[in-house]
């Protein structure tokens, strides 16, 4: 694959609007286990509210999408995977086009999950204070009823 070609799918993935219609994979690889990435992304769409005891569970998967998807770019642009340790130009890398290609939607996937990590509907504190206000309120309206 040419310098050229390479930027072309460079372009592609970091564009802003990359994920938009693209199809994901359906698996990912992190660290040699293999994520169903289309369910992974129905599943987290279909969450109302992130709970709390959840939230650091949320935040620590984005963290790890993230590193990955930094992994690929570092890979797509030509430089080396966790596997080659040569010291080569990011031109000389030898990544034929089938491969980035597969690597560039992979990216995108990764962005897509993403994108829907970032979109979970997080409690409004607010809106719970005044929940609980009215709860407190509708208690004490029965006692003093139930007093009388």
């Amino acid at each position: 694959m040419n310098e050229s070609e390479r930027e072309a799918i460079l372009d592609r993935v970091t564009s802003q609007s990359a994920t938009v219609g693209a199809s994901v994979p359906d698996t990912v690889t992190i660290d040699g286990t293999a994520v169903d990435l289309s369910e992974f992304i129905v599943e987290t769409r279909a969450i109302e509210t992130v709970p709390p005891a959840v939230d650091r569970k949320v935040s620590s998967v984005k963290t790890t999408l993230r590193a990955e998807r930094e992994r690929r770019m570092d890979r797509l642009r030509g430089g080396n995977d966790d596997t080659e340790t040569t010291d080569t130009d990011a031109t000389d890398d030898p990544l034929d086009r089938e491969t980035a290609e597969t690597l560039a939607d992979e990216i995108v996937g990764i962005d897509r999950a993403l994108n829907a990590l970032d979109t979970i509907r997080h409690p409004d504190f607010a809106d719970e204070h005044h929940s609980a206000t009215l709860d407190g309120h509708e208690r004490w309206l029965a006692f003093v009823d139930a007093v009388q």
